[in-house]
């Protein structure tokens, strides 16, 4: 019995939506290495904790911003919260303290500003309010340090020494208590970084959404800033310089830094030598997300219930006392095994995070953002191989955002790149031509069917795709597969590095 055109079609879909026959249609072989990551690869938000997770949700949605925008800086938010107060044991000679440095590379115009001021805006507030409080003590301790200034200036004048010495050495123990400076702006300089942290603890973050600290870093001010107090606030180490005729010493420096930037600021910081050669853009986890191409019809209000469990997180992470965590076996079996892949991939499709440095921070940067998932969405002071396994696809994620900025060989045209994210935004191996093209030629980039053939001819020749007539069909339709290294399964979620 024949079938007509239009039941063939259905039982052919049918078929074709299988899962044994879509995995069959993916297995070919003879696929070319792919350059390091076409496209940057999307934020899945179920890898955060539900309170962070589904307010940066919101706030995306709100704001028709990229999701990955408010995760990152939610994150960024923790990590200065938690900043000197909890530590990742790995094991007995390795711990990692739970702070970042982030940066989020967005052109201008793209609701970066916004979307800043919703995920950090209580922290100011919190900072302000502690500010007036402590007013009238630092205003009392000011005239103390002037009046006993005063009298060791008239002691001096009349040559009584030891008079002055005594006085200088009053004011030298008298505890002054100072503004409090948990988060500050990117507008403080690094020579005087070393002092906010003194005066704080120690300890400081930085939340800058307009780029000032990368251009003070390139030298606005000055020719060759000195970058030790983020390079030592990023490890730990002892600070010590000398600023305005005294000696300022950190002991414990700890450092969170939340960045967000024009691309042409990290593209002139990624061809500064001492900057990369000192190691600093390799401490940093570096995200250029995707600007949105389609917008909602709606801008849904962000509940303020999601506001409220959203500023009780943060506020428990700046009260907590000082937590130490430690890796269950599973967790600690899953952190060596990515630190494996990572030596491994070095040498391989990696290699330009090993040229540039950035791949000695990978292990460092896991177990910290393990650390603050932990914090943010877990009690007690074990890690589990579940929070782990998160914190990897993350790494991941800044992976390739990393690789795609570094790989200036990895250039394709606009409508081709659009096309290749449609593809990835599917996340299905195989996929009929004639959908892709319905829905590109709603874009302006895609006005005619020759658009969109030509971008996909685009991809066919760099090797990210395939366009292949479907089988046993007996008609002209044509399908598509995506190379299968760009949609990696793992435990059921598709990855793109």
């Amino acid at each position: 019995m024949m079938m007509d055109y239009n039941t063939e079609i259905q039982e052919y879909e049918r078929l074709a939506s299988m899962p044994e026959v879509q995995q069959a249609f993916a297995q070919d072989k003879g696929w070319e290495p792919l350059p390091a990551a076409p496209v940057a690869p999307a934020f899945d938000p179920d890898w955060l904790p539900p309170v962070l997770s589904e307010f940066s949700c919101a706030v995306a949605a709100n704001l028709s911003v990229p999701l990955d925008l408010p995760s990152i800086v939610g994150l960024g938010a923790a990590s200065a919260c938690a900043c000197s107060r909890a530590k990742v044991v790995i094991c007995t000679d390795w711990e990692e303290p739970c702070q970042l440095f982030l940066m989020v590379v967005m052109g201008s115009g793209e609701g970066k500003s916004p979307t800043f001021t919703r995920m950090t805006k209580m922290l100011f507030e919190k900072q302000a309010e502690e500010n007036r409080r402590r007013a009238v003590q630092i205003a009392k301790d000011a005239a103390a340090i002037d009046t006993l200034t005063a009298k060791k200036a008239q002691a001096v004048k009349k040559g009584r020494t030891e008079e002055a010495q005594a006085l200088a050495q009053e004011i030298a123990g008298t505890p002054i208590m100072h503004p409090m400076r948990r988060f500050v702006g990117g507008d403080v300089t690094p020579e005087a970084l070393p002092e906010v942290m003194e005066e704080n603890g120690g300890a400081t973050s930085i939340l800058d959404d307009e780029g000032e600290l990368l251009e003070l870093l390139s030298g606005r001010y000055q020719e060759r800033p000195n970058l030790d107090a983020l390079l030592k606030g990023y490890t730990g180490s002892v600070l010590s310089i000398t600023r305005r005729g005294r000696s300022v010493v950190v002991n414990h420096p700890s450092l969170s830094v939340m960045l967000l930037a024009q691309p042409f600021i990290l593209h002139t910081l990624l061809n500064d030598e001492r900057m990369t050669g000192k190691g600093l853009l390799a401490r940093f986890l570096i995200s250029e997300p995707e600007p949105l191409r389609e917008y909602p019809n709606e801008e849904p209000a962000v509940p303020e219930a999601l506001v409220q469990k959203y500023n009780a997180m943060l506020t428990r992470l700046m009260n907590m006392e000082h937590r130490t965590l430690h890796l269950s076996t599973e967790a600690r079996e899953v952190f060596f095994a990515f630190r494996d892949e990572w030596r491994r991939r070095q040498w391989e499709d990696w290699d330009l995070l090993k040229t540039r440095d950035f791949i000695g921070k990978l292990a460092a940067n896991t177990a910290r953002i393990a650390g603050l998932l932990h914090l943010m969405g877990e009690n007690g002071d074990e890690i589990s191989a579940g929070t782990m396994r998160k914190a990897v696809e993350i790494v991941r994620y800044f992976v390739g955002h990393t690789l795609r900025l570094l790989d200036e060989g990895c250039k394709m045209s606009k409508p081709a790149k659009e096309a290749l994210q449609l593809l990835l935004k599917n996340a299905e191996p195989v996929q009929k031509e004639r959908d892709l093209k319905r829905k590109l030629q709603q874009r302006k980039l895609f006005r005619t069917s020759e658009a969109v053939d030509a971008a996909l001819s685009e991809l066919e020749k760099l090797g990210y795709i395939r366009k292949e007539k479907e089988p046993g069909t007996g008609h002209t339709a044509t399908i598509v597969k995506v190379h299968p290294d760009l949609l990696r399964q793992k435990e059921g979620k598709v990855r793109y590095i």
